[in-house]
């Protein structure tokens, strides 16, 4: 129901309460009785305005930013670095109208999309003698980061068995591929433990300063990007032995730079080389800091497992594969425009997600919408259906 009145009406009913009170009186245009009238109604209707803010920020989809902030302040959410005021508004809406359910799919999907530059995710539960496991597929946004595919500058697995001050995995290569080193940093996200490396034992065997895995089963993150910066320039990580730009453990803008000496923390801006970032803010005043770059991988297998319930004991977070896809075709009609055709195409293709089919009757109706009266696909031949990690990106597009 509208409650609101405009200043003309309730002007109106204010000489028509006095046309009824006192039928003798002055109502006449430059009366007093006009004059008070046309003041009192100009304060109410400021009232009425009032009012109808305070209604507005009552719901989250309504109110002002600063009213919208604090209804997500009220569920725990808090606005992620670069997030706009719309997509705050979606993770309010997402949280409310899918409350937290004990560890539900939609929870690992709102967990993850907690975490920086993180700006899809999807939960698949995997089929596996371990009972709760799944996997939370993320994209990353590309805008901030240069890709859709998330950051992972960490070795993540699980331990195959235990041993006093040791991480030890059957399936590592702790020796091979840029090799863990001594002073590497270790992490047991679900205990949020962490430790160094002291010794690399073999390529399944590490040992650690501190004993922080006593169990089978057990996660754990090596991170890749660690060292010692040793030259000192205004918001730049500068390591000459660093390499920050390894193709296997990709250091990308948005990544998190923790100065681990000094217990402080930034923000990657750009990868200027192997041995340089630049960061978002001044966080290595002297030289020899420890440092860690963490990735968005490793980042969000941290904040999960920090909120996943206990019977979930096995959550993997994957980066999607992307499968880039030729598409041929062979239009007819007059005044076609090729170039809107291939646009259209690519604009479906780089919006689909893990798991989308790409049907070739699809690419048909994309193309006759464009004005085609005919239309010929040569390439895919048939629907090309991706697995859940798997998503369909535009390849060579080519109109005949």
């Amino acid at each position: 129901m509208n409650f609101q009145k405009d200043f003309d009406t309730l002007f109106q009913n204010i000489l028509t309460d006095w046309q009824n009170q006192f039928p003798e009186a002055d109502l006449s245009e430059g009366s007093l009785i006009r004059m008070k009238s046309a003041c009192l109604a100009s304060a109410l209707w400021g009232l009425y305005k009032h009012q109808d803010w305070i209604a507005r920020q009552i719901f989250p989809d309504t109110s002002d930013v600063v009213n919208m902030e604090h209804h997500a302040w009220v569920y725990g959410i808090s606005r992620k670095s670069g997030e706009t005021d719309a997509a705050l508004l979606a993770r309010l809406l997402e949280r409310i109208r899918r409350p937290p359910s004990g560890g539900n799919k939609y929870d690992y999907q709102n967990w993850a999309l907690e975490v920086d530059n993180v700006t899809k995710a999807w939960c698949i539960p995997t089929p596996s003698s371990v009972p709760g496991a799944v996997d939370v597929v993320i994209m990353a946004n590309k805008d901030v980061t240069g890709s859709e595919i998330p950051s992972s500058s960490a070795r993540i697995g699980v331990t195959t068995s235990t041993g006093a001050n040791k991480l030890i995995d059957s399936a590592a290569t702790f020796s091979t591929s840029h090799a863990v080193a001594v002073g590497d940093i270790v992490e047991n996200p679900l205990r949020e433990l962490r430790t160094t490396v002291t010794n690399v034992d073999s390529t399944t065997t590490l040992t650690l300063a501190s004993d922080i895995f006593k169990y089978t089963g057990e996660w754990y993150i090596v991170h890749c990007q660690t060292g010692t910066n040793n030259t000192v320039t205004e918001n730049k990580l500068i390591d000459s032995a660093g390499i920050f730009t390894n193709t296997t453990y990709t250091v990308k803008p948005g990544d998190t730079v923790e100065n681990v000496t000094d217990a402080t923390e930034a923000k990657v801006v750009t990868v200027d080389s192997a041995t340089q970032l630049t960061l978002d803010a001044d966080i290595f005043t002297d030289t020899g800091k420890t440092y860690v770059i963490r990735g968005t991988v490793a980042d969000v297998k941290k904040h999960i497992d920090r909120l996943r319930p206990v019977t979930a004991s096995s959550v993997k977070i994957v980066a999607p594969t992307i499968i880039a896809q030729t598409v041929t075709i062979t239009v007819t009609g007059t005044n076609i425009d090729k170039s809107a055709i291939s646009d259209s195409i690519k604009a479906y293709m780089n919006n689909m997600i893990p798991g989308q089919v790409l049907y070739v009757s699809r690419i048909i109706q994309l193309v006759m919408d464009e004005g085609a009266d005919n239309v010929t696909v040569t390439t895919p031949a048939t629907n090309v259906t991706p697995t859940a990690y798997q998503m369909i990106r535009p390849g060579t597009i080519t109109v005949n």
